[in-house]
């Protein structure tokens, strides 16, 4: 048999169930425009007081409702596979904007590309080959190989200004990577805390925790494991060799730089106090290092091209100016050279690649031009070599440029430069989908539900009421037996 006060625990215990649960409505709708907010809910349970066997007895009434925990909604899954995907978004987003920078450097089709520079050279020596005495002709042959060298250099220096900003990318990216996985770590000790016993659940702190992980899986690969105590533990790079945070604490990365052949310094991604270098398989960091070094699709196959075109028109180029002879008959004259007399056979042969002075830095230079294939005054008309030179720039294949023409090289770079500019907006859009997708399931479980949430307040608050009006009733009962009985015969 139920104590005469038994009722009002049974209603206090209702009250306050309802009262959490219109608490957490509240929290729910206030954070409905928060980042990484999961909804949270109330589970409610029968209460039943430590120590109470249900015996054979009828009359039983029970002990009310009881609040057994607050929880969020989270489908653990689709986390991880959106944690997975958010590195393949972050490694074609960064591809592809890298990718964008690097055709607006070569700037093709336009009129001021370098196909448009070479096609000029070409059309300068076509013209001389007309009238091989022409100062006019030689004029334009001396200023467009200038125009060619400028061309040239400017499209190198823009992909070392890239570089520079690459560098300074991954430098900042591993400045957040490491403020990302000192929260966490952070984060896991206060969850640990929050949740010993197994009674707490430290909702907000995990979505916080949740949040940064999302955050974490843009920049790189990544892979999360929970253990007993609620603690993330995250491993990254190759193989997931890399721990980054685990119960004990996190990994601090740091970076170093490193000169290339190509004159310009690279930045790496080393573990903090070890000089061993980090390998990305995914997200945002391994795509700005890929863009950089990549000898396919990175800056370095491109400066690697335009290295071949210096070097064409330093030996194959030259190679048929110096057989050749002037409007003078001096022969052996290389028209392309190296500023400062460098050997070109060491490479490095973009910045050092000058027009001859001879040539360019008076008049009588012109004639150094070596137009004819012959020679003799009577010749000097004759523009056979300039002939042979337009071949070299349009049709003659080069070993150096792999057994095809200067034009069909570079025709061929651009084009591959548009493919794989194209792919990578293609991957990006593809993958833009897949997140969308991940991220409107993930809201379908965690996200909050205005409507839903007006109905949860009207049943919890009526059930609040409810409650109230019964131990309202309960009182006057209670009032009559203590305030109005045992009065008759006084």
């Amino acid at each position: 048999m139920s104590s005469t006060f038994g009722g009002l625990n049974i209603l206090s215990r209702s009250l306050s169930a309802q009262q959490a649960s219109l608490d957490t409505v509240g929290h729910n709708i206030a954070n409905a425009g928060t980042d990484g907010y999961s909804r949270q809910r109330v589970n409610l349970v029968v209460a039943t007081p430590a120590g109470e066997v249900y015996g054979r007895t009828a009359n039983h009434s029970g002990s009310g409702v009881t609040v057994a925990s607050i929880t969020r909604a989270r489908d653990t899954f689709t986390d991880r596979q959106l944690w997975k995907e958010s590195a393949t978004l972050g490694y074609s987003e960064t591809s592809s904007e890298a990718l964008s920078r690097i055709e607006g450097v070569f700037s093709e089709p336009s009129d001021t590309g370098v196909q448009t520079v070479l096609n000029q050279f070409w059309t300068a020596w076509s013209t001389l080959a007309t009238n091989a005495s022409d100062s006019g002709a030689r004029t334009a042959v001396a200023q467009r190989g200038v125009a060619v060298v400028n061309a040239i250099q400017h499209a190198g220096q823009q992909l070392k200004d890239t570089v520079e900003n690459i560098n300074s990318s991954i430098a900042l990216d591993v400045k957040n990577i490491n403020q990302i996985t000192s929260s966490i770590d952070t984060l896991n000790k206060q969850i640990a805390f929050t949740e010993v016993g197994g009674k707490d659940h430290a909702n907000d702190l995990r979505d916080s925790r949740d949040l940064l992980v999302d955050q974490l899986s843009k920049l790189v690969n990544i892979s999360v494991q929970e253990d007993s105590d609620g603690k993330y533990t995250i491993l990254s790079g190759e193989d997931n060799t890399l721990t980054l945070v685990d119960p004990d604490g996190y990994t601090e990365l740091d970076v170093t730089t490193t000169g290339t052949a190509f004159g310009y310094e690279v930045t790496q991604v080393i573990v903090a106090g070890d000089s061993s270098e980090v390998n990305f398989t995914n997200g945002e960091v391994s795509a700005l290092i890929d863009s950089r070094d990549s000898d396919k699709s990175g800056i370095a196959a491109y400066m690697t091209n335009l290295e071949a075109i210096s070097h064409f028109l330093l030996e194959d180029f030259n190679a048929v100016h110096n057989a050749g002879y002037g409007t003078n008959d001096d022969t052996g004259v290389d028209f392309f050279v190296m500023d400062g007399g460098v050997d070109y056979s060491d490479g490095g042969w973009i910045d050092a690649l000058v027009v001859n002075s001879d040539i360019t830095d008076s008049t009588a230079g012109l004639a150094l031009i070596a137009a004819k294939t012959e020679a003799g005054s009577d010749n000097n008309a004759s523009g056979d070599n300039a002939i042979l030179l337009g071949n070299c720039l349009k049709t003659d294949k080069s070993t150096i440029l792999g057994d095809i023409s200067l034009d069909s090289f570079y025709s061929a770079m651009i084009g591959t430069l548009g493919v794989q500019s194209q792919d990578a907006i293609r991957l990006n859009t593809n993958q833009q989908t897949v997140i969308d997708q991940l991220s409107n399931l993930r809201a379908s479980v965690s996200g909050v539900s205005l409507d839903e949430e007006m109905t949860d307040m009207i049943r919890f608050q009526k059930g609040y009421n409810a409650s109230a009006r019964v131990l309202t009733a309960m009182d006057e009962m209670l009032d009559k037996l203590i305030n109005s009985t045992g009065t008759v015969g006084r």
